[in-house]
């Protein structure tokens, strides 16, 4: 009887947590930065990128995905499922020498998980906040954190490299080699590490492809015919960061984890553009990204800089197809909750959020329950989509507005502002109700405060360089 218990004991030591882990998805979710609209395979783009490609054709294409103009109110969407203007990260990137970070108060995604029982890790770029340990990532909701709390100044990392930004945990450490391929080396030990363990949730916020455009040769030789250099680096940088997420991919098919992982994948604003004034935030010299048939680019408000490459793959329960709903990025913390059965409920989720559940358009191709997003609002400027009216506000001098039928318009080139008053008037309101619930920008706050470097002070629209 002794011998029956202790053989019971050992096997279900060894099925239950396997039938756990297998009862909710692992998920994994993965930035690009910087990353334009067409510079995808799937989208006809000229860099190489079968792995992203793959996960295209057999998931569902997301392809009126939006994010917002910049790297940090875009992932703090993401992370509250809430617009950036309710808590101050409305304006720009959080960049070296700002001292405010994502605030308290606001509930992240990782730690939604962790009550319904998913470890949790962050990779690559954090970008919402390092001057106090209280922003770090493993101070909200990550178990474990293993990348630059900022934007790094280099992609090729090396111990002698002049302020490393480089942590594991809430330690900085030395790292040697390319910056995607040090990221994607990690998650793939976590993964091997954690297989049929707790479902887990992976945030991966690659730096790459923006400024700096560097490259290992071994990428560059695909585009060796391509004169311009930084075109060529940048080229080089997507088949990287393709090749980074064909390794993760690899590493869930190793540990057989692959059906039962849903991976989502977009880039956190368009690609970027030169403009005229400086920000500090991947300032490129000129323009290499290819944002398609849309308007402008990154740090803008239209199409070119918020609507983005986007996909969701899970083989055995997300069919191919592909969506021209609209999704926003605040989308995903409903509907990844709802996934992995989290709660929602006012008692947990105390403040009532923007984004609604969307796996039913992603995972069926149904019909969206939305029929609105706020692209962004702050001190200066804003946009808001409702249907298939898009309405730009800018409100410095001279002050104007745009009005643009994206369904019938996407490369917003007819303004139908002085054409259609009654609807600019119907969305000015609406719009104006999202202004007066506006937090006071973090960013600007932190202008008022004494730097010890020069730093570029912006807070106007940037009007793109010819």
């Amino acid at each position: 009887m002794r011998l029956y218990l202790l053989a019971l004991f050992f096997i279900l030591n060894i099925i239950l947590p396997a039938v756990a882990a297998d009862s909710k998805p692992n998920i994994i979710y993965i930035l690009a930065d910087d990353l334009g609209w067409k510079d995808v395979g799937f989208h006809g783009g000229v860099a190489k990128t079968p792995n992203i490609d793959l996960m295209a054709k057999q998931g569902a294409r997301l392809e009126r995905f939006y994010t917002l103009p910049y790297s940090t109110p875009t992932r703090a969407a993401l992370l509250t499922g809430r617009y950036p203007l309710r808590y101050g990260l409305q304006m720009m990137s959080i960049l070296p020498w700002n001292t405010y970070g994502i605030s308290e108060t606001e509930r992240l995604l990782p730690e939604a998980l962790k009550t319904a029982g998913y470890s949790t890790a962050a990779f690559g770029e954090w970008r919402l906040g390092h001057a106090k340990k209280k922003f770090f990532p493993t101070e909200r909701g990550f178990d474990y954190f293993f990348g630059s709390l900022n934007k790094g100044r280099k992609h090729f990392k090396s111990s002698d490299t002049k302020n490393l930004d480089w942590w594991e945990g809430e330690e900085q450490i030395d790292v040697e080699g390319y910056d995607a391929e040090i990221i994607a080396k990690s998650v793939k030990d976590y993964i091997n590490d954690n297989a049929n363990k707790t479902p887990f949730f992976l945030y991966i916020s690659f730096p790459n492809p923006a400024f700096p455009f560097e490259a290992p040769e071994k990428y560059l030789q695909s585009y060796r015919d391509i004169a311009n250099k930084n075109q060529r680096n940048y080229y080089a940088m997507v088949s990287a960061l393709d090749y980074s997420v064909g390794k993760i991919i690899e590493s869930l098919r190793e540990q057989k984890l692959e059906n039962n992982t849903l991976i989502i994948f977009h880039s956190d604003n368009g690609g970027a553009v030169k403009n005229k004034y400086k920000t500090g935030d991947g300032d490129v010299p000129l323009a290499v990204a290819n944002n398609g048939p849309f308007f402008n680019g990154k740090g803008s408000l239209y199409e070119g800089a918020v609507r983005v490459p986007a996909l969701a793959y899970w083989p055995s329960k997300i069919k191919p197809q592909m969506t021209n709903e609209l999704i926003h990025v605040t989308d995903m913390y409903n509907t990844l909750l709802t996934v992995a059965g989290a709660s929602l409920s006012s008692d947990e989720q105390v403040k009532p959020t923007d984004g609604v559940n969307a796996w039913s358009v992603i995972s069926e191709g149904r019909l969206s329950a939305r029929k609105e997003i706020l692209l962004n609002v702050d001190e200066f400027r804003g946009a808001l989509i409702s249907n298939n009216w898009k309405l730009i506000v800018y409100a410095t001098l001279p002050a104007r507005f745009e009005l643009f039928n994206i369904q019938d318009d996407p490369t917003e080139e007819n303004n139908r502002s002085r054409t259609e008053p009654e609807i600019v008037k119907k969305l000015l309101r609406r719009f104006n109700d999202f202004a007066w619930e506006m937090a006071p920008s973090e960013y600007l706050k932190d202008l008022a405060r004494p730097h010890e470097n020069h730093a570029p002070i912006f807070w106007r629209n940037n009007p793109t360089r010819p």
